[in-house]
């Protein structure tokens, strides 16, 4: 008889985590508080039909777990997202700059374009990344130890970095990937993403997503697990971890969980996928006081705020590219208007607003003036063009914010309780919050519930 493992969380590392599972022959039950898959990476069409997304994601193509996993499923990389030759940077007192991110098929242009662009970032603010890039060749280990303790902005300082570069290239960076500043953002984290694209520089690339997120990696990785016998049930929020102490002192283990209903579900092995803060008040009294289980109170949170907006007419000339705009809330942005979401009548903006902690009680009306207000300064086209919808999404708590010593206390995969495993992006793996870091987190798990049911220690 298959083992029973039950997951609660349906997003990126749920699915996932399942995927590997339903591999090795387990019987695997998901389960997800929203009514559709993909937790913060999901999309969802709202009462227009339009499809609305939780915030902005794009994917890196150093990004290998991931490939793996959409090949895993049937769903070839190329097919399923398109790459873009450009990574635009403007600032609002006028000056911007394009550069080509294609090392592998376009080197020649990618050397011209880092060269260039004087006007954005001077050649001695360029001289001065060469500190950003060096330790890039080091260990991920060595970053920990030697960088997890002090802040992005204060290492900068110390090895004398240009402001400029700090202001033009890194907050907007910091806002865009993780939703804090510099001074909020462990140097261990920031080089971390350094370190990755050095080691896979063929691969530095940036990709968008050929549609929604649902129809081409939720429904179908959904129906690869359907298909091999899983269970997934969404709309269904788990209310209760329940606990029995061990005894002489052992550590315990899960009985079983409770859903909102009062349903109780049975397993050989509980997975929990949701958001750390989403399972520190899930976490049983007696295990609160735990090492293990209070560090995951501990762990920082960082905000979001997603804004998409609609157009009349086109207002960035065609470009797909990601935009990085320094000196600006509205860090991020790009338009999805072809191949994402296909939209005919004009441009579609999905934008970051970041840091979002002072905007989150501002009304929807108000954020969507100062984005069109911020984004008019460096994009001329918006101010004379009508903003046919908007939706915002305030996320109070989004993801683990990566203040210096969080991602050195993020959990193992594995709990002290022999039946009781975590997974994602908030999880022990090299890519910290993010879509790899989800996948990741997802397959270690799968890893040690299995590694426990053959009856080995991790």
């Amino acid at each position: 008889m298959s083992k029973r493992v039950v997951i609660a969380g349906g997003g990126l590392a749920g699915l996932t985590c399942a995927k590997y599972l339903v591999d090795e022959g387990c019987s695997v039950t998901v389960l997800e508080g929203l009514p559709y898959l993909g937790g913060r990476a999901s999309t969802f069409k709202d009462a227009d039909g339009d499809w609305v997304e939780q915030g902005l994601h794009l994917f890196l193509g150093v990004y290998s777990e991931f490939k793996a996993l959409l090949r895993g499923i049937g769903r070839d990389p190329d097919q399923t997202l398109f790459w873009m030759q450009e990574l635009r940077l403007q600032d609002p007192d006028g000056a911007h700059a394009t550069f080509v991110i294609n090392p592998l098929r376009s080197p020649v242009q990618t050397v011209v374009s880092i060269l260039g662009q004087n006007d954005y970032l001077g050649p001695l603010d360029k001289l001065s990344l060469v500190p950003l890039a060096a330790p890039g060749v080091l260990s991920l280990e060595h970053l920990r130890t030697q960088h997890d303790g002090e802040t992005i902005a204060d290492w900068w300082e110390r090895v004398n970095g240009d402001v400029t570069v700090l202001e033009r290239f890194i907050r907007p960076f910091c806002r865009g990937i993780q939703f804090s500043e510099p001074e909020q953002f462990s140097a261990y984290n920031f080089l971390g993403w350094i370190h990755h694209f050095a080691y896979d520089l063929p691969h530095a690339l940036l990709g968008g997503y050929r549609g929604a997120r649902d129809e081409i990696i939720f429904q179908p990785l959904a129906n690869y697990l359907r298909e091999r016998g899983a269970t997934i049930r969404t709309d269904v929020k788990l209310r209760e971890i329940l606990y029995s102490p061990g005894a002489g002192g052992t550590a315990g283990q899960v009985d079983g969980f409770v859903l909102e209903g009062g349903e109780r579900l049975q397993a050989d092995r509980f997975v929990v996928a949701i958001p750390v803060w989403e399972l520190v008040p899930l976490v049983p009294e007696p295990l609160r006081r735990e090492p293990f289980f209070a560090r995951l109170a501990e762990l920082p949170v960082a905000p979001a705020i997603s804004v998409q907006l609609w157009f009349d007419r086109d207002v960035t000339g065609g470009s797909e590219a990601f935009t990085l705009v320094a000196h600006s809330h509205a860090c991020v942005y790009q338009d999805q208007a072809r191949n994402a979401y296909p939209y005919g009548e004009g441009s579609r903006l999905s934008v970051i607003v970041s840091p979002a902690d002072d905007l989150l009680d501002d009304p929807d009306d108000a954020l969507v003036r100062r984005v069109c207000e911020s984004l008019g300064k460096v994009q001329p086209s918006i101010r004379e063009a009508k903003v046919k919808k908007a939706v915002v999404l305030k996320h109070r708590k989004h993801l683990v914010r990566p203040l210096p010593g969080a991602m050195s206390q993020r959990p193992t995969q594995a709990t002290p309780l022999p039946n009781l495993f975590l997974a994602g992006d908030w999880t022990q793996q090299p890519f910290f919050g993010s879509q790899e870091g989800a996948v990741r987190g997802g397959r270690a798990c799968a890893e040690q519930v299995l590694r426990s049911l053959s009856g080995q220690r991790s």
